[in-house]
């Protein structure tokens, strides 16, 4: 068993956003799944991007436009978000404070996840 502590997880920061890595190879040997919490200041932006990895958002508090593909909805705490393989999915949280959970397999992080090329990550 790992236990991982949002205060002591690895995280990352970029454009208002800051994701904590709860269950990942590099935070705690998982080898088929990553889970973060994502926490997005008012006015934050997770640019367009893919990865390989199918994905699940699930929103805790707050709302955002969420683009996935073509389809661009406002979604909110309690919903739910399913993102498939190599699908290009972007964020915005316009009106208030986000934070989410997001699962996706197979693994991804730092050395895998497809970033634009504006995008400077810095792991802690």
């Amino acid at each position: 068993m790992k236990i991982t502590d949002r205060s002591t997880a690895r995280h990352y920061q970029r454009d208002n956003i800051t994701s904590y890595l709860l269950a990942a190879e590099e935070a705690s040997g998982a080898k088929h799944i990553t889970t973060s919490l994502v926490e997005m200041a008012k006015g934050g932006k997770q640019h367009m991007h893919s990865l390989e990895a199918e994905q699940c958002h699930f929103i805790l508090e707050g709302r955002e436009f969420m683009t996935v593909g073509n389809e661009t909805w406002e979604v909110t705490a309690g919903m739910s978000v399913f993102i498939p393989s190599n699908t290009p999915h972007g964020l915005v949280s316009t009106t208030e404070p986000l934070r989410y959970l997001s699962a996706g397999s197979p693994p991804f992080g730092r050395d895998n996840e497809i970033k634009p090329k504006e995008t400077v990550v810095r792991f802690y």
